[in-house]
């Protein structure tokens, strides 16, 4: 009788840890796939410079920023490619994508998400490497 309790907390146990690990994996596919849909909102035409704001990490510190890039003609062209998204703890992620104006598009770019308040952001660290890529970096950017 010993052996049979044994065996039958013994499983229970088992399955507990094998049912527990299945949310994580859940909220790893949910995490990746808000990280995706920030990135792509903040890069669409689409999106409004209230809206590219809202998914950018400490967005309303970089809306002058946000602003001059939506403001360029060159812009209405611009969307994002995601190829992946590793998370890295709970609060942080390592993003690879591709900004691509039409058909052309920037080499693949290193970039960073973060979960500020509860919500998935594209990381500022990723805006502001992009634009000094043009050679200027916003005080925004300065530490």
């Amino acid at each position: 009788m010993r052996r049979l309790a044994f065996l039958v907390v013994a499983g229970l146990a088992l399955a507990a840890c094998g049912s527990s690990s299945h949310p994580s994996t859940t909220g790893d596919a949910a995490a990746k796939a808000q990280i995706k849909s920030a990135y792509e909102k903040f890069f669409s035409a689409q999106s409004s410079v209230s809206d590219r704001a809202a998914v950018l990490q400490n967005g309303s510190k970089f809306k002058p920023v946000i602003q001059a890039f939506a403001s360029n003609p060159l812009a209405k062209n611009v969307n994002v490619a995601v190829s992946s998204v590793t998370l890295q703890g709970a609060d942080k992620a390592k993003v690879v994508y591709t900004v691509k104006l039409g058909s052309a598009g920037l080499p693949k770019q290193n970039g960073t998400a973060v979960r500020q308040s509860g919500t998935w952001k594209v990381g500022y660290a990723s805006l502001c490497r992009l634009v000094a890529l043009q050679g200027s970096t916003p005080s925004a950017c300065k530490p």
